[in-house]
């Protein structure tokens, strides 16, 4: 994580930052990012997201998202940072809520498969056998079409790959990738962001 934690801006030179910034001049971003990335990473994100890399690029979206709606932010006698921490601790819960359906979906999918197969051979009438069977097949075809159809990036593609269809752990994931397990639940979460995007487009909703 960069940035300055020892820096300090009196309320005078953070205003005129601002102003920078509301009149277009983005240069006075690096002002602010050495003043407050380090608050911002240790008191609100990650906190949160006690994940470094998944941290590190929150508190970069917090000041991206800043520029992008600086004109709705009208100068309090406190300065820029409570704003700053809302804006970060919103992107914070985003990110959070993404990873925790990530993870549902991994889960999920393997329970889903374990014990749709396992019904399969349990003790029932051969219709109902048939029906799961087929059930199955189903969900398998639609999610390797969803893979192979070639609206997944490599890397998505390739996230999605091994940790749902070979199982592997995520630091297995990771190394087979040549990154750091931070870096793969990022990257798995949005796979599987697009994912749903692509399956639902195609099939509906999930059941």
């Amino acid at each position: 994580m960069t940035g300055d934690a020892g820096r300090t801006l009196s309320l005078d030179e953070e205003r005129a930052l601002v102003e920078r910034l509301k009149s277009g001049d983005t240069s006075a971003l690096n002002g602010l990012w050495h003043a407050y990335a380090r608050v911002l990473y240790a008191s609100i994100v990650f906190p949160k997201l006690p994940n470094r890399d998944m941290a590190e690029e929150v508190v970069q979206n917090t000041f991206l998202k800043a520029v992008e709606r600086i004109d709705s932010y009208q100068w309090q006698e406190h300065g820029i940072l409570p704003w700053l921490k809302t804006i970060a601790r919103n992107l914070s819960m985003d990110v959070h809520r993404r990873h925790k359906r990530a993870d549902r979906f991994s889960k999920g999918y393997t329970r889903h498969m374990e014990v749709a197969e396992s019904e399969q051979h349990a003790a029932q009438r051969p219709d109902r056998a048939l029906m799961e069977q087929e059930r199955v097949q189903l969900t398998r075809e639609r999610v390797r079409a969803i893979l192979d159809g070639g609206k997944l990036n490599a890397r998505y593609h390739k996230a999605i790959e091994l940790r749902l269809f070979q199982e592997l752990e995520r630091e297995q994931c990771a190394e087979t990738m040549g990154i750091k397990v931070g870096t793969f639940d990022v990257l798995f979460h949005r796979a599987v962001k697009r994912f749903e995007v692509l399956y639902t487009k195609a099939y509906g909703d999930p059941e």
